[in-house]
């Protein structure tokens, strides 16, 4: 118990590559579950204490905002420079999107240093991002929203259905493109994410005002992230085991 056991896959070249990585339970399902009871009981005992020290600009979510992309973005890093890779074009590709990704993330949510360093946003800036940050994402919808949704609908896609899928067709999980696959562990995290979102779009509809989470969309970019971190922890290991 407490362990999850990545199945064995293959290789690019479809050849078998024998691969046994475990990760505590802790990291993969107890934290994110009890971040997720602390979210939602946190609001309802003071809110003024959540917005301070939880949802406030320096608060501890957009703290982990910017820590665990970093955290994403030297993983990727890592493995770009390993010298395994040379020649593996997609592979490279690949850790070239989740590296530029994670940089995107953490530099926009510290608003690449103004968010601790406090400097004036220029005239020019203040005029053309809707909060006066230097950043971009608050500068149009296809540098924050859109991309947003890609996200969402990437983890949906490989964060839920494909291990659901995957446990009914194990076969998945030996193709060609099973080295590059969501492992069973980032589903709780991609469900955490997709419930406090859904959630407060379904109460939204009957008329309610507010969701079950506070601040949802800060809750379910929380998740997003720690899903891409626990992704890139198995797939350096699935590629480290793969070369071994």
């Amino acid at each position: 118990m407490g362990q999850v056991m990545v199945e064995s896959t293959e290789s690019p070249e479809t050849e078998r590559a024998r691969e046994v990585v475990t990760l505590s339970a802790l990291w993969w399902l107890w934290l994110p579950l009890a971040g997720a009871l602390v979210l939602l009981a946190l609001p309802q005992i003071s809110r003024a204490g959540y917005e301070a020290w939880v949802a406030g600009e320096r608060g501890v979510l957009e703290s982990l905002h910017v820590v665990v992309p970093l955290a994403s973005l030297g993983l990727a890093l890592s493995l770009l420079a390993r010298p395994e890779l040379r020649g593996r074009r997609p592979l490279q590709l690949w850790l070239g999107l989740a590296a530029l990704g994670s940089l995107y993330v953490a530099g926009e949510e510290a608003s690449w240093g103004q968010h601790y360093l406090q400097w004036s946003t220029p005239e020019y800036w203040q005029t053309v991002n809707d909060q006066g940050e230097t950043n971009l994402h608050n500068t149009s919808s296809w540098l924050d929203q859109k991309p947003r949704g890609l996200l969402e609908i990437g983890v949906v896609i490989g964060g839920i259905l494909i291990p659901l899928a995957a446990l009914r067709w194990p076969q998945i999980r030996r193709s060609r493109l099973a080295i590059i696959l969501p492992p069973m562990i980032c589903l709780p995290s991609a469900l955490i994410a997709e419930f406090a979102r859904m959630s407060e779009r379904i109460l939204n509809v009957f008329g309610s005002a507010a969701g079950l989470f506070y601040r949802a969309s800060e809750v379910q970019e929380t998740y997003f992230y720690l899903f891409i971190l626990f992704y890139l922890i198995v797939l350096r290991r699935r590629l480290l085991a793969w070369r071994a």
